[in-house]
């Protein structure tokens, strides 16, 4: 009796098997009763895979808050007093008013009230491995050299003709390198054009260094970190200048977002905007910040120039 349904069974599959067989039959005189589409098959859109190297260039803008390290408040391990109450850089400053602005008697008015630093170009280097086109580990370097500024105010003696009190202003800078190093995780949505979203998520690690601070009577700089331990400058003799080292390492995160444009599998070309918020190790100043970095990104695989294509 199986053996019997099985016969049955199969007879019934051959004769729809003709049947759709037949159905699938066009003949000339059919031409207008089926027209061909082509078959769209979703496969994986081209990208990268494996590793690549990558080179940054863009800008790079530092949160305020720290740039207050170089406002030379009396607090401020670099302040305006250690210049200003200095005998002899006084006496120099003293000229200086004499020589430009006919007075010889001054006192210090307002210290900064609006210390930030500039925007400033911000170039790096890395390396990427892509799991697949999707998502990769990102490690880079950048490097950027930042100048805080703002003005400081002081009160000249006698008034100036007319005025019932005289101010002068002049400026105060701070200039420091700065290297961020940053380890992510990228993620590329897939899309069917050579240009796809893109976003990035990690780590932020930091080294800053103090290279200058510094007021500006003039044209003349008089440096406000002491050099001189518990002496104090005297010109014309041999009291020994320390090395000074101001700054730290500090730490974060950060995310990113851009797009990416895919030229082929070798080469890609990425505009990306991040938003750290990090740790900078300056000294009354460690307190976190958030700091913004737009850039162009080159990606390139090793393998192009081993291509023969």
């Amino acid at each position: 009796m199986q053996g019997l349904n099985s016969k049955i069974l199969l007879l019934i599959f051959a004769f729809f098997w003709m049947l759709v067989c037949k159905s699938n039959t066009i003949t000339p005189l059919d031409t207008n009763f089926y027209t061909p589409h082509p078959l769209k098959i979703a496969t994986e859109p081209e990208g990268p895979k494996g590793l690549e190297v990558i080179g940054n260039f863009g800008a790079y803008l530092a949160d305020k808050r720290h740039a207050a390290f170089y406002n030379g408040s009396p607090q401020n391990v670099d302040n305006i007093n250690f210049v200003l109450e200095n005998y002899y850089w006084k006496d120099e400053i003293k000229e200086i008013l004499r020589t430009t602005v006919n007075r010889d008697s001054f006192l210090l008015s307002e210290y900064p009230q609006n210390m930030k630093y500039s925007v400033t170009m911000n170039v790096g280097f890395g390396v990427r491995y892509n799991y697949n086109p999707s998502w990769a580990i990102n490690f880079q370097f950048n490097v950027c050299k930042l100048t805080a500024k703002d003005f400081f105010t002081i009160q000249v003696f006698p008034a100036f003709d007319n005025e019932s009190k005289s101010y002068l202003n002049y400026g105060i800078m701070g200039l420091e390198s700065r290297t961020n190093i940053d380890l992510g995780l990228v993620r590329t949505f897939k899309t069917d054009k050579s240009i796809r979203p893109m976003l990035e998520l990690g780590l932020n690690f930091n080294n800053t260094l103090v290279k200058e601070a510094y007021i500006v009577m003039e044209e003349k700089k008089f440096s406000t970190v002491n050099v001189y331990g518990n002496r104090n400058y005297i010109p014309n003799t041999n009291n020994p200048e320390y090395q000074i080292r101001q700054g730290g390492i500090g730490f974060g995160a950060y995310g990113g977002a851009g797009l990416k444009w895919v030229f082929n599998t070798y080469l890609s070309l990425e505009t990306v905007l991040y938003l750290y918020m990090s740790q900078i190790n300056l000294e009354k100043y460690e307190g976190f910040g958030y700091h913004t970095s737009g850039f162009i990104r080159f990606v390139m695989s090793p393998a192009l120039l081993m291509s023969k294509d």
